[in-house]
């Protein structure tokens, strides 16, 4: 019995060690801004802390969140003077897409833009449970993850919450 045991230990400690952590997974990812800087999750986060953070994974191909766009401009114009930034990451594979969906939907001046393929974040998307997009996210004035399934832009309980976000001290 002892030698069965040894065979099944070394085989879980080595699945184990395989495994990345949440912590890895956000560092090894870097976004490409507009201006072709890149950033980890976590410098994006702690460069607005102090901020509420309203982040919306997005595609350039994906109707459902070219649709929702009109709405966070809209919300993104209405918080201008707030303690909020937009941030918009594209999960496009070409660059080039990226930009030109940005300029046709007059997005490209609002909010902090990033962009990673898809299939390079794929573990980092995971890790968030985030499986379609579009997707919305909320970071709190202190850093933390406040809703990882926010609601979209043209749902009016939205602002409510981001109201009520930005009065917190």
């Amino acid at each position: 019995m002892r030698y069965l045991f040894l065979p099944f230990f070394i085989a879980f400690s080595i699945a184990l060690l395989g495994q990345k952590t949440i912590k890895d997974i956000i560092e090894e990812n870097k976004f490409t801004g507009l201006d072709g800087k890149e950033m980890t999750f976590t410098e994006i986060i702690k460069s607005k802390k102090g901020k509420v953070i309203y982040i919306d994974f997005w595609a350039s191909w994906c109707l459902p969140c070219k649709k929702e766009m009109p709405a966070s401009l809209r919300l993104n114009k209405k918080f201008n003077n707030e303690e909020i930034v937009f941030v918009y990451i594209s999960i496009d594979e070409n660059p080039a897409f990226w930009e030109k969906s940005m300029e046709r939907m007059k997005i490209k001046n609002a909010g902090l833009h990033f962009r990673r393929n898809q299939s390079e974040m794929r573990d980092f998307l995971k890790s968030f449970y985030i499986y379609t997009i579009p997707h919305y996210m909320i970071i709190g004035k202190n850093g933390q993850i406040h809703n990882r399934d926010a609601l979209p832009p043209s749902d009016r309980k939205l602002e409510r919450q981001i109201s009520k976000l930005i009065s917190v001290k």
